[in-house]
């Protein structure tokens, strides 16, 4: 049996190579109950024809769920801590197997254990409206160093998660949650690599579902009282790659995460006795060194605080984390495209304006990225506003048009002085 990685055993016991065996399984997606349940059988992650998902190319990989799989008699418990066996697999099959979390959806919440520390950021990346919870796993002996612009330095053993779950209600968002996946990436010698764990539909615990899931019908309530229906992606262990993909100094695609940064980690959070500073947090506990003065760090504003900045700088910052993982020199599509939305670009054209896009195609909203004071003939703001396969931007990470980003980009793109592009 698989011990689970108790943070402060030693990660190195538990971060063995291992050779991930590969199983096939049905096509088909898996279709809620009305409570938002799903399938507890972990598939292939083909998804089928009508899945409505874009840029569904899926590689088949692990997620034999077993027997067991729905079972919670070692969901995130403590009883079987030691140090890892030397010759167990890695990754885990389940999510529990990382030992990162006690409790479950089914019993209240994944409560992270000492050391596996939550954080939010200023603005999160949208996904089709889900609610997130993040958590950071920094070795004790090797503390993150500070970068003022890219991510932090992280170093090897580091473990990120973020589940995504769907509330009945957006507007309780605390009731009647249905946990979908839990994302982990994990620093391992070699570089980070990115694994998907799909929860079951007794929210006893995640399995492992490299070859990624369709999750058919999901419903919700959104803040505006409508109600929403989608079919959800899982990515595949190797979509994960398509929006954490960076070129290196040596221009090698590297796995890089995308939101630990000081800009998106600059907030207060409460960890049990009153709000704290995140960064300041993590630097008291000794896991991150180098640490400024707080008024010295940059942050990125809350994108839908009209206080929190102005609106140019909160567009931007909602370009630079929805976008610009993708959209920056380092990018794949900023390489292609040169178009690029990192938050630092000041350059006008390669921001977009008066663009021509290299390889858009026709019918997406115009002939330029931005059309200074015309949003509705921008290609930028037509690309986020569609639900269009093949036509909306991001390709992956959402089905559902988010109507708040969309009118925040709107209202910049208007509030530029108008001019006509040639």
């Amino acid at each position: 049996m698989y011990r689970p990685f108790i943070p402060g055993l030693g990660l190195a016991a538990v971060l063995m190579t291992a050779a991930l065996a590969s199983c096939s399984g049905d096509e088909d997606g898996v279709t809620p109950t009305p409570d938002g349940g799903g399938d507890p059988r972990v598939d292939s992650g083909l998804p089928p024809e009508d899945s409505g998902t874009p840029d569904a190319g899926y590689d088949a990989g692990t997620g034999d769920a077993g027997a067991d799989a729905g079972t919670s008699e070692d969901a995130g418990t403590n009883e079987d801590a030691g140090t890892p066996d030397a010759g167990a697999a890695f990754p885990p099959n389940t999510l529990s197997g990382f030992g990162l979390f006690t409790g479950t959806p089914a019993s209240g919440g994944l409560r992270p254990v000492a050391g596996n520390i939550p954080y939010e950021l200023t603005t999160p990346l949208f996904s089709d409206y889900s609610v997130k919870s993040r958590t950071l796993y920094i070795p004790p002996d090797a503390p993150a160093g500070y970068t003022a612009n890219d991510v932090l330095n992280l170093p090897v053993g580091t473990i990120i998660t973020k589940t995504f779950a769907f509330p009945a209600d957006l507007r309780v968002p605390e009731e009647n949650v249905r946990a979908i996946e839990t994302r982990v990436l994990v620093h391992r010698p070699g570089g980070w690599e990115a694994f998907p764990y799909f929860w079951n539909e007794a929210q006893t615990e995640a399995t492992l579902a490299n070859g990624g899931r369709v999750v058919r019908g999901v419903s919700f309530i959104g803040e505006d009282g409508v109600e929403r229906t989608l079919d959800y992606l899982v990515p595949s262990k190797n979509q994960c790659l398509k929006c954490h993909h960076l070129q290196d100094a040596q221009e090698n695609q590297v796995l890089l995460p995308i939101g630990v940064k000081a800009r998106y980690l600059n907030q207060d959070h409460d960890y049990g006795d009153g709000p704290i500073n995140q960064l300041q947090h993590l630097a008291n506990l000794g896991r991150l060194t180098g640490l400024p003065p707080i008024d010295q760090i940059p942050r990125a504003p809350n994108a839908f605080n009209a206080e929190d900045g102005t609106l140019e700088r909160r567009a931007r910052a909602y370009l630079d984390i929805n976008c610009a993982h993708c959209h920056n020199p380092k990018g794949t599509a900023g390489t292609t495209s040169r178009l690029f939305l990192n938050v630092d670009n000041t350059e006008e054209f390669t921001m977009g304006v008066c663009k021509r896009p290299g390889s858009a195609g026709g019918g997406v909203g115009g002939e330029f990225d931005i059309v200074p004071g015309s949003h509705s003939v921008s290609i930028l703001w037509y690309r986020m506003h569609t639900e269009e396969s093949g036509k909306m931007m991001p390709e992956l990470g959402r089905v559902l048009r988010h109507d708040q980003g969309s009118q925040l980009i709107a209202d910049w793109i208007d509030a530029m002085p108008a001019r006509a592009c040639k």
